[in-house]
């Protein structure tokens, strides 16, 4: 609802996936944009019993890469931060 209510409002605020389907970029369109120490940057969490688990650390292992920084990068539109 938000991007739609732009023209309506003086400021809003829009996360990257709802603000990239009306081709804003927080880069261009920004005021304000987190950065990595954020405390509402997204986190990959186990339980403490799966927290050495082998698939937990395959997936944090594939996750954290520059091919997938890069494939956020493009998803939406520059607006990602690396937050490893």
């Amino acid at each position: 609802q938000l991007p739609r209510s732009l023209d309506d409002v003086a400021i809003s605020i829009i996360n990257t996936t709802y603000a990239s389907s009306i081709n804003l970029t927080p880069e261009r369109d920004g005021i304000f944009v987190e950065d990595k120490e954020s405390p509402y940057v997204n986190l990959i969490v186990a339980r403490k019993d799966n927290v050495e688990a082998a698939n937990v650390q395959n997936f944090v292992k594939a996750y954290q890469t520059d091919e997938v920084y890069e494939a956020a990068k493009d998803i939406f539109k520059g607006g990602v931060v690396k937050g490893w």
